[in-house]
């Protein structure tokens, strides 16, 4: 009946919102490099800072930095809370209800950081990649702050 279903939206809207972390600020600047599934380093790093006001996300891979948040489209922006609630859901259903989750993204990937629910400065970043039709999360590693 309808009420079930008002009933139902009500309590999805409110654990989307409980799942939203703190935004993503100045206190995630820093290097991260890309960790495989088994564990290693992959010698891939990402830098996230910011410049007038716009995300900037640098790349690289052994040699200098490169600008990965190049044109139209690839600026990053604040995920909204149903976007994070989807990548949310890539994850393991452990993570899913034991972390809340912030992102940036731009149309090729997402940069996140979840944070555990019951003690908020534990947590960790991944990079969701947004091109294979469905989120798939690469976890970050940490290397340096700015």
């Amino acid at each position: 009946n309808m009420f079930k279903r008002l009933f139902i939206a009500v309590i999805l809207l409110g654990s989307m919102s409980a799942n939203a972390a703190n935004p993503i600020s100045e206190l995630d600047f820093g290097t991260y490099e890309l960790v495989r599934v088994d564990g290693q380093l992959t010698g891939m790093q990402m830098r996230l800072s910011k410049a007038n006001g716009t995300w900037l996300m640098e790349g690289r891979e052994g040699g200098s930095w490169e600008n990965i948040s190049c044109d139209r489209g690839c600026d990053y922006r604040l995920s909204t809370t149903k976007e994070s609630a989807m990548y949310l859901n890539s994850f393991p259903v452990e993570v899913q209800t034991q972390f809340n989750i912030a992102c940036i993204q731009n149309v090729a990937n997402a940069f996140c950081r979840l944070n555990q629910k019951t003690e908020s400065s534990k947590g960790f970043y991944a990079l969701v990649t947004l091109v294979a039709g469905r989120p798939i999360p690469i976890l970050l590693k940490k290397i340096a702050k700015p």
